[in-house]
């Protein structure tokens, strides 16, 4: 379900139930499409490129949208990121995640 909220109205943009910034129309967050930027050092025109299910238009809106609420997306951007390694940490603890060397190692002993 989405939720438009009543102070951001933005082209191309409407908020998830949780409240953060989503493309119309998508699932994709604008914080998934500012990491990409970020990660990879792409332009609109690439992340469009990239995602061709996406306007221009709205590429840049979500841009935009970030810039101007950029401390909020990027405190979004840092919990996700929190909580993904939170939940590496535990799949590692109890022995269900692998780093990638180890889990290389693992595949080579069965191979061989």
């Amino acid at each position: 379900m989405k939720v438009q909220a009543k102070s951001k109205n933005w082209p191309y943009i409407e908020f998830d139930e949780k409240g953060r910034p989503i493309i119309a129309g998508t699932r994709i967050k604008v914080s998934f499409l500012v990491q990409e930027k970020k990660a990879y050092g792409w332009s609109p025109e690439e992340i469009y490129f990239q995602h061709p299910e996406l306007s221009l238009a709205q590429i840049y809106s979500a841009l935009s949208y970030y810039y101007a609420h950029q401390e909020e997306v990027d405190r979004e951007i840092e919990e996700e990121t929190k909580a993904i390694e939170a939940l590496k940490a535990k799949l590692k603890e109890e022995g269900i995640a692998l780093e990638a060397k180890a889990f290389r190692e693992k595949l080579e002993g069965k191979a061989a």
